[in-house]
């Protein structure tokens, strides 16, 4: 099952097959591009507002083992948010307090402002989240104004973003999800980079659930990262079933290319429990979804093409 969508392809193709559902399988050029595809628009909202854009698929011949493959545009302004709110506990001056301004606490440790509501200021671009940094009794000083204040509470909101998900039956039953998440500097990962999460979800047979571990040792598995702004980036996802409900022989693996790199496995784990005692297939799923990061401006995603297959294909690694 293929649909490139640069290539006089179009979603009502093979029906029978896979059926795309609404509206989202309408094509859009993609601005200053000679390409295109289907557009997923996430608004700008507010550090504490999510955003979402989604397209859901039935497979009318379902599968105990997929690889999806997504042929997807990078936006120009792609940036994973990871915020923190602290309150200050009175009205901060948005002359005093502005967006993009250093701040630092009382230990050195450094942010930048990316928002101010109220008694409510919100950072993002910091080594290392916690209270113990942010929150009661630090101090808070601005270091193009000179402002401070002593924080009252610090709060880090959620980031965790959909990307790909697939299931059985009613919704999220049995489901593998690949979300995206922020990892910050002293947990080894970079301000801004989008990182795999792959995670499952609970069937009616089992209860297991939550993250996967990746079993690459040492491997971080980006997802997306600014570098890669406006420019092609290709991933593909296995999600294979377990063989038994007490089985951990499951696949779930993720290879990664870019304009500037060849395949490469990403992310694998190949000793999950992922199992369906009825109907142990994927037969539902959709692309992007929920980013309860939000974005500080509108960010426009496009999918250039996707296909599926039933077995590993040749040109991976």
């Amino acid at each position: 099952m293929s649909w490139d969508f640069n290539a006089g392809e179009h979603a009502i193709d093979n029906t029978a097959i896979v059926d795309w559902n609404g509206q989202k399988g309408d094509l859009s050029p993609i601005p200053g591009e000679t390409l295109q595809g289907v557009e997923f628009r996430f608004r700008g909202k507010h550090p504490n507002g999510d955003s979402t854009s989604e397209w859901r698929y039935v497979l009318h011949q379902p599968m105990q083992a997929s690889w999806e493959y997504l042929k997807i545009y990078q936006p120009v302004n792609f940036f994973h948010r990871a915020i923190t709110e602290i309150e200050a506990g009175a009205d901060l001056s948005i002359d005093l307090w502005q967006k993009g301004d250093p701040v630092e606490n009382e230990r050195g440790m450094r942010a930048e402002v990316t928002y101010v509501d109220g008694t409510k200021l919100y950072i993002d671009k910091y080594p290392q989240r916690f209270d113990r940094n942010w929150g009661e009794g630090r101090v808070i000083t601005n270091l193009r104004s000179g402002a401070m204040f002593n924080s009252v509470e610090s709060t880090y909101l959620a980031n965790n973003n959909k990307l790909s998900t697939q299931w059985q039956g009613q919704y999220s039953n049995a489901g593998v999800t690949v979300e995206t998440e922020a990892i910050l500097p002293a947990k080894g990962g970079e301000n801004g980079v989008s990182y795999c999460r792959p995670t499952i979800n609970r069937s009616s047979s089992h209860g297991s659930s939550g993250t996967v571990i990746n079993r690459i040792e040492g491997k971080l598995a980006e997802c997306f990262h600014p570098r890669d702004n406006g420019t092609v980036v290709e991933l593909l996802i296995e999600r294979q079933r377990s063989s038994s409900l007490t089985a951990k022989d499951g696949s779930y693996r993720i290879w990664k290319r870019t304009e500037r790199t060849d395949w490469e496995l990403i992310f694998s784990n190949t000793s999950v429990k992922i199992y369906q005692e009825e109907n142990n297939h994927f037969d539902n799923g959709y692309v992007f979804g929920w980013a309860n990061s939000g974005y500080n401006e509108d960010t426009y995603f496009y999918l250039l093409g996707w296909q599926l297959w039933d077995t590993k294909p040749a040109f991976l690694p």
